[in-house]
């Protein structure tokens, strides 16, 4: 998909978005999340479309890198959440694409993502699906999650002096929790 298909795809959908240019993926990672491994970045430019969300936070993401025609479709991401749609084939990109956009502006995805702050680096991150029964990635698991983000600190953690980020957000809500 290249820039121009998804600026229209989005424009056809009335989703408003603004455009991003980046000198390189690095910059655009620096520019995307909190920790950034820049190690394998692509020296191409990067142009970004930014589809700004109500929690004024996290905000939707299309990447395009420039290849010798234009620039195509790299990956989708929620805040520091990436959807890895990077080879999906082009005949399923678009449908797949948008239905992944409404799902998030709806509220129907929550993603949480944990930061070491005393590491400066990413420790993981999940996106749960609340229409979704599910008891790993549905609104079971994620009760499951923020239950176990929300219990005390234990022993080792308090000995080696630990320092987690939790952001726990969707498309209306940021939440940050530091333990």
């Amino acid at each position: 998909m290249t820039l121009e298909e998804a600026k229209q795809l989005l424009r056809t959908n009335n989703i408003e978005f603004n455009i991003l240019e980046f000198s390189s993926e690095a910059e655009y990672w620096r520019h995307s999340v909190l920790f950034p491994d820049t190690m394998n970045s692509k020296p191409c430019k990067v142009i970004a479309v930014i589809i700004k969300s109500n929690n004024e936070k996290k905000n939707i993401q299309l990447q395009f890198n420039l290849r010798d025609n234009g620039f195509l479709f790299e990956e989708l991401s929620f805040g520091d959440y990436c959807f890895e749609m990077f080879d999906y084939k082009e005949e399923y990109l678009s449908k797949d694409l948008l239905e992944n956009i409404r799902r998030i502006m709806s509220g129907s995805f929550k993603v949480i993502l944990a930061n070491d702050l005393k590491k400066h680096r990413w420790l993981g991150d999940a996106c749960f699906d609340m229409n979704d029964d599910d008891d790993v990635f549905g609104e079971q698991g994620f009760e499951k999650a923020i239950n176990r983000i929300k219990k005390p600190k234990s022993f080792i953690s308090k000995l080696t002096k630990s320092k987690v980020l939790y952001e726990i957000y969707d498309w209306n809500t940021y939440q940050s929790i530091e333990k």
